[in-house]
């Protein structure tokens, strides 16, 4: 057997692949001894042995494995390398029916990426010796179990499939620096010069030694590159597809409620259904809601809506709740735009047979606006006059205020309700107080409410000291004074050289406050009624009340910019530094 002292040499046969079990607890150990015991060679052939799924899910946590098979490897060599070794899974969602004549670019997208290093992770290790033609050899499976959330693609595909994709790096770096810095000799496996000299070694003249001259002396030889620090790779050949469809969804309405009331109230329905495309029970096991400022209260909470609940193909569950907000000692709901931040989870195990379960998690936020209507009695519209548009209250717009910080304020805000000429709502939320030199993020909620679809890029305009608001005033300038006694033959200039440079040199540079680190924000496209979630990073650069001066909301079809001036206050503080 080779030596594998090398680090290239140990990944020198490698070949990796993947393999998602159908069963949740398989003994993979005695599954590949059964398959070499039966005669398999190739690891396509081993893993074929393994009862693997033949259909995914969405929102599933999916327990994929990485195989690794190495080629006459010692023990020894497996642990001195086994330590540097990385193992990445990708995976991708591809629509298998494209061929490369109709699409030379195949549409994929990357759900799920997760690397693994020997050093942190104990993978399953399984040796073969076998006789072949060359004499003695082995065969050494590593496998790592990669827990994979396959979330749902960003882009549109017709009938999606999964693949997944295995790669693994040796970065031998400590190795390799603990043997340079006391070995001053060639490295190995570096070829010498060329001895100029070699056809004279035969030379009767030359009895007691070689003559010996390197081909370095004499002619300029670009040294070979060798890195310190080598990184050798090896990645899947070609992956399997397997078929992915939803096995739930989930949404939420609102209904704001038309009785008059001190407190505004808002009642949201969950809907959780199972789509036709199983033909097994799923098991609803947990709904959690929250409400950033607010309470909620259960509506649903009677025998046979308490999860756990078992739902059959086509079931569709609804839970309702009741939203009421939390004010503030000193604020008015009658005159605030209140918007709130909603955090929905549910958690659900398809059935599919006793020894897989898979397991699906579905976690999003939402906004739910609380704002009270200006006249809640506004009621029906009468017999003489009817409108098909006409609304069941006045709402509450908030008002485009103007450049200007407002000055008396009850209590900071954290969050800014803004509604655009062009039809979309857009809000922010974020932390008051933050320190200086330590980034923070805005949340941004943008939601289509217009008929067609929207597409926008979002930039922050920095707020600028107001200098000098004084119009121009023209002065005299001393050439144009001692030319005044000519008769109109040369104009009089609008201001001296020296009263220009006097000014450029007594103007002062401003420091900025609030820097956006987020120089290039997209939404959409957005279709109607849907919404995006996104985030604005900022940087304090100074301590007090800091503001921006709008959010520039620019429509990428039609150029047309809206800035938002409504945004929530920022307060930085000196950093605490170490007691």
């Amino acid at each position: 057997m080779p030596s594998l002292e090398v680090p290239g040499e140990f990944l020198r046969h490698a070949v990796l692949d993947t393999v998602v079990p159908n069963a949740d607890d398989i003994d993979l150990e005695a599954a590949l001894t059964s398959a070499l015991e039966a005669g398999a060679d190739d690891l396509t052939d081993v893993l074929s042995y393994i009862p693997q799924r033949s259909v995914v899910f969405f929102d599933e946590f999916c327990n994929a494995r990485v195989v690794l098979r190495l080629s006459n490897c010692s023990e020894e060599s497996l642990k001195q390398h086994l330590q540097h070794l990385e193992v990445r899974l990708d995976t991708f969602a591809i629509d298998p029916a494209e061929s490369v004549a109709d699409n030379p670019t195949p549409t994929r997208d990357l759900i799920f990426s997760r690397a693994v290093s020997g050093k942190d992770e104990d993978p399953l290790v399984v040796y073969n010796e076998f006789e072949g033609d060359n004499g003695r050899g082995n065969h050494v499976y590593v496998i790592w179990g990669v827990p994979a959330f396959l979330k749902r693609p960003r882009i549109r595909i017709q009938h999606p499939s999964l693949l997944f994709i295995a790669s693994a790096s040796l970065n031998p770096t400590e190795g390799r620096q603990s043997e340079s810095r006391d070995d001053d000799y060639l490295p190995s496996l570096v070829p010498a010069s060329t001895n100029i000299l070699q056809p004279l070694s035969t030379d009767r003249t030359f009895r007691r030694t070689d003559p010996f001259l390197p081909a370095s002396r004499l002619l300029r030889v670009v040294p070979a590159t060798y890195s310190e620090d080598p990184i050798y790779n090896v990645q899947q050949q070609s992956g399997h597809p397997i078929r992915v469809v939803p096995a739930t969804g989930a949404r939420i309405r609102y209904s704001r409620l038309n009785s008059y009331s001190g407190r505004p109230t808002t009642v949201a329905s969950l809907d959780f259904e199972v789509t036709p495309f199983i033909n097994c029970d799923v098991t609803f096991n947990k709904a959690e809601l929250s409400l950033s400022d607010g309470t909620i209260e259960t509506l649903s909470d009677v025998q046979g809506l308490k999860p756990p609940i078992t739902c059959r193909p086509r079931d569709d569950v609804t839970l309702v709740y009741k939203l009421t907000p939390e004010y503030g000692p000193d604020s008015n709901p009658s005159t605030t735009v209140m918007v709130s931040t909603l955090d929905i989870s549910l958690e659900a195990v398809i059935n599919l047979a006793e020894n897989c379960q898979p397991r699906i998690a579905m976690r999003w936020r939402t906004n739910v606006d609380f704002s009270m209507a200006l006249n809640p009695m506004f009621g029906g519209p009468s017999q003489a006059l009817q409108r098909n548009n006409r609304p069941t209250s006045l709402p509450m717009t908030p008002t485009q205020n103007s450049g200007n910080p407002p000055s008396n304020r009850s209590s900071f805000r954290e969050r800014a309700y803004s509604v655009t000429d062009v039809g979309v709502t857009i809000s922010f939320s974020g932390p008051v107080s933050v320190e200086v030199g330590k980034p923070f993020s805005w949340g941004v909620f943008v939601v289509n409410r217009s008929t067609m679809p929207r597409k926008f890029a979002m930039v922050a305009i920095p707020r600028r000291k107001r200098t000098d608001l004084r119009g121009h005033v023209a002065r005299p300038s001393s050439s144009s004074m001692s030319n005044r006694s000519k008769e109109n033959q040369v104009a009089e200039a609008v201001t001296d050289d020296n009263i220009v440079h006097a000014m450029q040199k007594s103007a002062s540079g401003q420091e900025a406050e609030l820097v956006c680190l987020s120089t290039d924000v997209r939404v959409g496209p957005l279709l109607p009624g849907t919404c995006h979630s996104t985030e604005l990073k900022l940087l304090p650069l100074s301590v007090g009340s800091l503001y921006l001066e709008a959010v520039r909301l620019v429509d990428v079809n039609t150029n047309e910019t809206t800035d938002i001036r409504d945004l929530p206050d920022i307060v930085a503080t000196d950093r605490k530094g170490p007691s």
